[in-house]
């Protein structure tokens, strides 16, 4: 699905803009090759300011074209809260208690012992399936507040927690995926309709229906 997805509508544009740039970066560096076998076989020298320049000009457009691509690609942050730039969906489902040695929990943290960030995972229950998602894109949300301080990074709908709140007993996972929207500036970096980042907040009424493995 993402080379699909890469490989469609505006991206096309970027695409084309990279391939230009390496062709022209190869054109480049043939074309100073043979330049200097040509001053070397005419003057039996290796080094002459007019091609030094010359050489200098073209390796600065060719620098520039590669950064501008770079920064478009890989570099440019965008505003997850930005509509022109991107497009939000949450999907909201209830936590189902389930047993674990003995003890019920609603979720599973996978920890290590060492390392900045300790928790490697989490796993959660809803009905009829269990999920596993990366401590680097997932917070477990506990006591009176619905959201935690690293989800709050994300554009959620503070009313739409409130009410899952109200409504599951402060246990549900909302997931989060926000998606490069389809435009011309996503497309010259090749992101137009690609996912641009994921995020799962799990909410619980307390630290301890929380299994830490």
């Amino acid at each position: 699905m993402g080379v699909s997805v890469m490989l469609t509508g505006w991206n096309w544009i970027g695409i084309i803009l990279w391939i230009i740039a390496i062709a022209y970066f190869v054109f480049v560096i043939h074309f100073i090759r043979v330049r200097q076998l040509m001053l070397i076989v005419k003057t039996k020298k290796a080094f002459a300011w007019k091609n030094f320049l010359q050489y200098v000009g073209l390796l600065a457009v060719s620098v520039a074209a590669f950064a501008m691509m770079a920064y478009l690609s890989f570099f440019r942050s965008v505003d997850y809260t930005s509509h022109q730039d991107v497009t939000v969906s949450t999907t909201y489902r209830p936590l189902v208690l389930t047993s674990v040695d003995n003890d019920f929990y609603y979720a599973q943290a996978q920890r290590r012992t060492t390392g900045s960030r300790p928790v490697i995972s989490y796993s959660y229950w809803v009905k009829g399936n269990k999920y596993t998602v990366s401590g680097h894109n997932s917070a477990v949300a506990v006591g009176a507040n619905p959201m935690s301080m690293s989800a709050s990074a994300y554009p959620w709908s503070k009313k739409q927690l409130a009410k899952e709140d109200k409504e599951n007993g402060k246990a549900f996972a909302a997931e989060m995926t926000i998606h490069y929207k389809k435009s011309f500036i996503n497309g010259l970096g090749v992101r137009s309709g690609r996912v641009a980042d994921q995020y799962t907040l799990i909410r619980v009424p307390a630290a301890s229906f929380v299994d830490q493995k």
